[in-house]
This record gives structure tokens, sequence and C-alpha cells, in this order.
């Protein structure tokens, strides 16, 4: 029998935005409305929570969309290549999965904008205010490369003082990160996380890119020191303890120490259902990279139990046809293949294609391989009755 392609094997939640003292994020439109507005010299106020952001649904998509086809294209290329795809995958699905639920990710999105410009006010009292608020104005705003460019005169001006010079870089690799610039984003937070080796976040934000670009050592050692010192401030079980945890795991998954992921997905598991019930988004991914690293260590039993918990619950979470779904099932369907048994396995793939088929089209490049998958365990299964007829006949 053919081995079968897992697209996605592991659905890694990696949170790399602030997290707010009380552990979550307010929806964008909850509560009382904030805003910010210009004083007669055109400064802008911030106000002690938020920001109007005028970035609008509509411009965030256009966005995402023009990264979907940046990363498709590489996703293409490195096939027709055959070089290393999976990190352009990896991206295009997420991409893919943000552009499914919009409004949901536009409100997150919305929230993480709100934050960063919070965040630059710490260092108001040190900087040009005239420059810091065009940074924020253009940060509120969706525009990028202005506000790159605002913060690093920021920078330039304020030579010399850590603080301001580890802020700035730290909201720059934001920057970089949200278009996918991944070596730049790393170069800038490295940066940061020098100057300023207390802060959690910048070393969180560290470990996830240089998670995403290969080097998975140094993840390790940067979502160690951010895990102890999140403990420290907030907990054994803080949702972004959780987090750590989660990313920790991942890491040693994908160095081949299973055990050792297990661990982790354990104890993130414990804490999410703890913090937000049995059928969070963040649990049903616990679940899966469980179920995954189960799979691995050839314990396909377990990982079924574990991959068919995550299904059912993300199902009441997005419904039947989510991308996340598509995964579960075709996580499923190589379980049930291991475990020989081909018509659990057939039934899963068929599933994982009609979402697929049904997202993203006929003949996107997931699709496809989804596709080939399922026409070859059709073809297994026809040989496999055709020789049990043989046997019966003689």
């Amino acid at each position: 029998m053919t081995q079968l392609r897992n697209l996605f094997s592991y659905c890694v939640l990696i949170v790399l935005s602030l997290i707010t003292s009380s552990g979550h994020s307010e929806a964008a439109g909850d509560g009382p409305e904030q805003t910010a507005g210009n004083n007669s010299n055109g400064e802008l106020h911030i106000d002690s929570s938020h920001v109007r952001i005028g970035l609008t649904l509509q411009q965030y998509e256009a966005g995402l969309k023009r990264l979907e086809n940046e990363a498709e294209t590489r996703y293409v290329n490195a096939l027709a290549n055959n070089q290393q795809h999976s990190e352009a995958e990896a991206q295009l699905h997420v991409i893919q999965t943000r552009l499914q639920n919009i409004e949901q990710n536009y409100r997150s999105h919305i929230e993480d904008l709100r934050n960063r410009i919070e965040q630059l006010e710490s260092i108001r009292n040190h900087v040009s205010g005239r420059l810091l608020n065009q940074a924020q104005q253009a940060l509120a705003d969706g525009d990028r490369r202005q506000a790159a460019q605002m913060l690093y005169q920021i920078e330039v001006q304020s030579a010399g003082v850590n603080r301001v010079t580890a802020e700035t870089n730290y909201q720059r690799c934001q920057i970089a990160k949200d278009t996918m610039r991944y070596p730049q984003a790393l170069t800038l937070c490295q940066r940061a996380a020098h100057l300023a080796p207390d802060r959690a976040d910048f070393l969180s934000e560290l470990a996830g890119l240089a998670q995403t670009l290969g080097d998975y050592e140094q993840a390790v050692e940067y979502y160690e020191q951010a895990l102890a010192s999140y403990l420290k401030t907030h907990g054994e079980d803080h949702p972004v303890v959780s987090v750590s945890r989660n990313n920790l795991g991942t890491i040693w998954d994908a160095l081949g120490e299973y055990k050792k992921a297990i661990g982790y997905y354990e104890q993130a598991l414990a804490s999410d259902i703890k913090a937000h019930g049995e059928h969070h988004p963040d649990v049903a991914i616990d679940r899966n990279n469980l179920g995954m690293a189960w799979y691995a260590l050839g314990e396909y039993k377990k990982a079924i139990v574990y991959l068919e918990q995550a299904l059912a619950s993300d199902i009441r979470t997005y419904g039947k046809d989510h991308l996340q779904i598509a995964t579960y099932h075709n996580n499923l369907a190589g379980a049930w293949h291991a475990l020989g048994d081909y018509k659990n396995s057939h039934d899963h793939l068929e599933q994982a294609l009609k979402i697929f088929e049904k997202v993203l089209g006929e003949n996107h490049p997931n699709t496809s391989g989804v596709r080939a998958n399922y026409r070859q365990l059709q073809s297994d299964m026809h040989d496999l009755d055709n020789e049990s007829g043989s046997d019966s006949s003689e």
C-alpha cells in the first residue's frame, strides 16, 4: 500500500501577539467605544484603553489575498523544482484559514494593532511626540511602510536609549512578520530581545520566528526562557503558559522527540481545558497535536481518540466545511490507514477532499495532493478486493 501524504500533520498554535493582563483579548467592538482623536496641535490622543483603527475589513482581506498569491507562487515553484516546500505550505495554510474566518481574524488583527499602539505609549516620555503620533496613526490606518519608517526615525533620534531601541525593533519586527518577511523579522526581534532580555513577549516572538525558519534548537532555548518568565509572572494555568508549552511540544515534535512533545502537549491540554472548557479551538489544537505525536510513535489507536475529539470539537466551532476540519479528516485518514482500516481511511479522505475542493478550488495544489491520495487509496482498495476475491475462489 502507498503511504498517504500528510499535507498538514500538525496544526501549530503560535500566539505571538501581546496578551492582556486578563489572559485574553477583547474582540473589536466589545465594550465601550474606544477612540483616538487629534487636538488643535495635531497630536493623537491615546486614552487609557485603545484607539480607533482606520484599517477596514476590505483592506485587511485584500492584504491577505496578496500574501496568499505570493505564498502560493512560492509553494508551486518549490514543488516544481523539488525543493523544500513545508514552510511555504504552512504559510499558505495559515493565510487560507484566516481568509475563511475573515471577520473573526480581522477583529483579532484589529485588537493586535490596538495592543501595539498602546504598547508604544510606554516610550512616549523618551521620544519625539510628533514621530510617535505619526507611527501610531500609520499603524491604526494599516500603513505598514509608513509605520516602519516612523519607528526607524524614532530609533535613530533616540540612539542609546535601550528601552526605546528595544521597543521600536520589536514593533518593526511585528510589521515584517505581518508580511511574512521572516528573516528580517528575526533580526529585528533579536535586537529587541538582546536589549530587553526580561521581556517574555520578545522571547516568545523570537522563538516563533526561529521555529518558522527551521532553527528548532534555538527556538527551544527561547521558548524555555519565555515559559520560565511567564510561569513566574502568571502561574501554571494562564493561557500564555499553555501556548508556550504547546509551542515547545511542536518543537520537540519536529526534532523527533515525541515523548517530550507529548509531555508538553498534555500540560497544555490540561491548562486549556481548565481555562476555556472542552470545546475551545485551542483545546482542539492540543488534541490534534497529541494525536499526531502518538501517531509518530506508532500508537495509532491513541492517535485516533485524540484526533476524533479534535474533529468533533471544531465541527461545533467552525462547521463541517472549514479547512481546519479538512486537516483533521486528513490526519485521521492517515491514522486509520496505518491501522489497515482502509474503509475508515477512505471515508475521512473523501471528506477532506470535498472540503478542499469547496474552499480552495479543484486545481489548488493542496486539493490536488489530497485527490492523489484519495485516488491511490481507491486503487489500493480495489486491488485488495480483487486479491480477496481470488483467494476465495481458489
